[in-house]
């Protein structure tokens, strides 16, 4: 399953969170808030373990992403029988 949130940051940059919940956990984040590939991918990889991340990137909150990754595992466990 595929989990995609659209929406506008606290500090209003489009952002698009995708979750794939197939085999395991992986997000991938793109949008346009600022930060190096490097960052982008330990904030991914943060978020795939459901933990808060210590990268700042400028444009979103890794906070308010990891809300996000939640709400997704939230609907997902929901959807379940």
């Amino acid at each position: 399953m595929i989990c995609e949130k659209v929406f506008r940051s606290r500090k209003g940059k489009t952002v698009i969170l995708r979750v794939f919940m197939d085999q395991g956990l992986k997000v991938e984040v793109t949008g346009d808030f600022f930060g190096s590939e490097d960052d982008l991918e330990i904030l991914e990889n943060d978020l795939s373990n459901v933990r808060p991340s210590n990268v700042k990137m400028l444009g979103v909150d890794g906070d308010e992403l990891l809300e996000r990754v939640k709400e997704c595992l939230e609907t997902e466990k929901a959807s379940q029988p």
